[in-house]
């Protein structure tokens, strides 16, 4: 299998999780340390346990919110050599129970491949369209 196909095939494995809100999965897709960049905050996560309580907060807003899953519009996935790669997932959209959008937005993934396959060492949550304001 290639790294583009081990990659889409980690987005399907996360995506699945995420709906599930199976917090244990979702933080077996990121690196160990990791780094997410949420509007507003810039989160080091030193470790899964640390990761699991930033997702709770993650998930008890949502819910709050009568969330119901994601949907990613579209992903673009870039292997750069060796064991660096990067990924836009753009037009991501997160869904109420009765079908209409909490949000839509974009997110840029940067993983490593270790012994554990490829995992998301930084993720970074931008506004939808982020590049049609000039900042390329």
């Amino acid at each position: 299998m290639n790294a583009e196909t081990e990659i889409r095939s980690l987005f399907d494995r996360y995506l699945t999780a995420w709906n599930a809100r199976d917090v244990e999965r979702v933080a077996g897709c990121y690196c160990e340390p990791s780094l997410c960049i949420l509007p507003g905050a810039v989160v080091p996560v030193e470790d899964k346990a640390a990761l699991i309580a930033l997702l709770g907060s993650i998930f008890a807003a949502l819910e709050n919110d009568n969330f119901s899953h994601t949907e990613i519009g579209k992903l673009e996935v870039c292997p750069r050599g060796g064991s660096i790669a990067t990924a836009d997932a753009t037009g991501v959209r997160r869904l109420r129970k009765d079908g209409t959008e909490i949000e839509v937005i974009d997110a840029h993934y940067v993983l490593r491949r270790s012994e554990n396959g490829w995992q998301f060492a930084t993720a970074a949550t931008l506004p939808h369209h982020w590049s049609d304001d000039g900042d390329e």
